[in-house]
């Protein structure tokens, strides 16, 4: 075992599927104009799925699919057979026809699209195969969504963005932390003005994870293999996506430029040599990485978004969302805000004003303000999914996000409603990777943000129909 046959395949995550699917790297800064802008769904009363990797993440995802109504799985593919025959006897056991199976190869999933008996693909592959999959999956003719995080690289996004506009298919991202009860609650609570402007975020993707990147034997996980070398954000889009709504960027505003630092890594080998021996090639040679990322982003609105990206160094898991804005605050940890003029506290009087005559200072404190539990807005600020179908989405993971993902996925398909993550989100979620890579590594240096709207963002309006 040698360091070499580790990272041989990580030249795929270095230039994603570029070496999979020339050509990608084709894509110049040049782009051509912004077609009109994406439909809706045609409605579709019985969404017809296929599924593409049913491994741990994406078997997961497919039970949750075969909880919700309106929908058929008619395809399951994955390179291991024995998971194709796994996924398809979930399928019969929930109560619907077998599926048809698909595992001769790396691309035997284009035999399904063949097939022409699918509405809407799900890509829970490696990382690397992202992009090539939801790509022969527009040319087919068919919408798709894909598992986090996205696609590698500019390019990528580009090549999306115009195939989904030339298409009309839609292409997106299956985040699902966007749809947990306090995620989504706290965009409503901001959509109905409570909070007032929201100007900056501090969010952050904080757990030890490193058993992600690891295989038993001491050989890198594709999970590994996509994040080795890096120095830039690896893995934004968990807390990119929701801050992006928050902020309402591509509608009304939009990422501009980023500058990111990475702190110098020492994790790897440590972690090789107390679980695999000082022989392991990390632990003799490490790679030269980072173990934590930090990347600031300023909006074209003068906002901005502050992520870091913590995985691999010992700590229990904290993962942690900040909003500021101009009427109150919101913490995640605590699961509290303050909303002025309705939290507990007295905003009447501001603290410590001189009165020029006499010299003396006002008495109001602004340490009166309190704060108060979220729950207490739950009741009339919560989306009505949540309401409706929580206790489905709450025995789901990632606090019943994964759920409710696929729900809204499904009911958007069914009632022809325009979806809550696009292409355009997927390709600024996403090319943070890229931006903060290249910004890391040549000293903090400012990189301009893609637009991939190409300036419909100054019009395009918050979704009508996500949290009504």
């Amino acid at each position: 075992m040698n360091r070499n046959d580790f990272i041989k395949r990580t030249l795929l995550g270095a230039a994603g599927a570029a070496a999979l699917n020339q050509p990608f790297r084709a894509f110049a800064a040049s782009r051509k104009p912004a077609a009109d802008e994406l439909g809706n769904f045609e409605p579709i009363e019985n969404v017809r799925i296929g599924v593409i990797g049913v491994g741990n993440r994406g078997g997961s995802l497919l039970k949750q699919v075969l909880r919700l109504e309106n929908c058929q799985v008619t395809g399951v593919c994955d390179l291991i057979e024995a998971r194709v025959e796994r996924g398809q006897r979930w399928v019969i056991e929930a109560g619907q026809d077998k599926p048809k199976g698909y595992s001769r190869g790396e691309h035997d999933y284009r035999r399904m699209y063949e097939d022409g008996n699918c509405d809407l693909i799900l890509v829970m592959t490696p990382w690397e195969w992202h992009g090539p999959m939801c790509i022969d999956s527009m040319k087919a003719g068919i919408h798709c969504a894909t598992e986090v995080p996205g696609v590698q690289t500019i390019d990528e996004c580009w090549e999306l963005v115009e195939l989904s506009e030339k298409t009309g298919k839609h292409c997106m991202l299956l985040e699902n932390y966007c749809y947990t009860r306090e995620i989504m609650t706290v965009y409503n609570l901001i959509q109905k003005g409570l909070f007032g402007d929201p100007l900056h975020i501090y969010a952050g993707y904080q757990k030890e994870a490193l058993y992600y990147n690891f295989n038993a034997d001491g050989s890198l996980s594709f999970a590994g293999e996509g994040v080795i070398d890096h120095w830039g954000n690896v893995y934004a889009s968990h807390f990119a996506g929701p801050s992006a709504q928050w902020l309402g960027i591509n509608r009304g505003d939009a990422f501009d430029y980023l500058v990111s630092m990475g702190v110098s890594g020492k994790s790897y080998q440590v972690y090789a040599e107390r679980f695999f021996g000082d022989d392991h090639p990390f632990a003799k040679n490490p790679p030269k990485m980072a173990d934590v990322s930090n990347t600031m982003i300023a909006t074209k609105n003068g906002k901005s978004l502050s992520l870091i990206h913590d995985t691999r160094l010992p700590r229990p898991t904290r993962h942690y969302f900040r909003l500021q804005a101009t009427n109150g605050i919101y913490e995640n940890i605590e699961e509290r805000v303050h909303i002025g003029d309705h939290s507990p506290g007295d905003w009447s009087v501001p603290r410590g004003l001189v009165d020029q005559k006499t010299g003396e200072r006002s008495k109001g404190d602004y340490s009166r303000r309190e704060w108060e539990p979220i729950s207490n807005y739950y009741e009339e600020y919560q989306h009505i999914d949540w309401k409706e179908k929580g206790d489905m989405a709450a025995t789901s993971g990632h606090g019943g996000g994964d759920f409710m993902m696929l729900y809204r996925l499904v009911k958007s398909m069914n009632r022809g409603d325009y979806p809550d993550i696009d292409v355009y989100d997927l390709g600024s979620w996403s090319c943070i990777l890229e931006t903060s890579e290249d910004s890391a590594r040549n000293r903090s240096k400012a990189v301009d943000l893609p637009d991939f709207t190409r300036g419909k963002w100054k019009d395009r309006k918050p979704l009508a129909t996500y949290f009504a």
